[in-house]
């Protein structure tokens, strides 16, 4: 009986399908260099960015670049764009139903948002993202990455960042701090638009120094169906 139950046991493991991978959760901080509040919120983005489960970001938005902090002047963020604070503003007119915009401001599948310095409300999030739908694999062969994926209607952008970096502030709120960084968004760019089901797109690797990921997102409401980091 024992033998039975032995082959029984190792056949049932044999035909049972393996679970499938768990999907990313894409996390974006809007920050930037000129605010005092976001050092911290940044020491949390470098924490998550290590992690497995997590497809960090860093945007770098430019209302701050000419705000003066006194006798400390004025301070321009150099990965500050315009591009980067209009992405910020349609994620609140979506979330928060206004065009207002704040520092730090974390982001979670572009579905949920908080303050990005608060850990406790970022951890609680991330115990219950929205549910994503796409799935993407990528590979690197002949010098180029190649993505494909299926995933319900949506567009797919590609996303190059700098892994990490230190920044002296000489001026502004910041004056005198050396700020450490990660996967500071560079560029965004849209590859296509999957109209829902399949697609694939190759790219060339990014330069040294930089990585990339891309974002299977939806139009008009922002929420992000998955995301994928480019292999190295």
């Amino acid at each position: 009986m024992l033998l039975l139950n032995l082959i029984l046991a190792s056949t049932s493991l044999a035909l049972a399908k393996p679970a499938p991978a768990a999907q990313m959760v894409v996390v974006e901080l809007f920050t930037s260099q000129s605010c005092s509040s976001c050092p911290p919120a940044e020491a949390i983005l470098r924490d998550l960015s290590k992690r497995e489960d997590i497809l960090a970001l860093e945007w770098h938005v430019d209302y701050w670049d000419t705000l003066r902090h006194g006798g400390d002047g004025v301070w321009k963020d150099p990965y500050s764009s315009p591009k980067f604070t209009a992405r910020q503003r349609d994620y609140n007119r979506s979330l928060r139903d206004t065009s207002a915009v704040y520092t730090p401001q974390l982001i979670i599948n572009g579905s949920a948002e908080t303050v990005g310095s608060r850990r406790a409300k970022i951890e609680k999030l991330l115990d219950n993202p929205s549910a994503t739908s796409a799935r993407i694999s990528a590979t690197k062969a002949d010098g180029m990455i190649q993505f494909s994926l299926t995933a319900p209607p949506a567009d797919v952008i590609l996303v190059t960042f700098i892994k990490s970096a230190i920044t002296d502030v000489k001026r502004g709120e910041n004056k005198g701090l050396k700020l450490a960084e990660a996967h500071i968004v560079t560029q965004s760019r849209k590859l296509g638009t999957v109209k829902g089901g399949q697609a694939s797109y190759s790219i060339k690797p990014p330069t040294a120094g930089h990585g990339c990921a891309i974002l299977v997102q939806e139009a008009g409401t922002g929420r992000i169906h998955g995301g994928a980091y480019c292999p190295s």
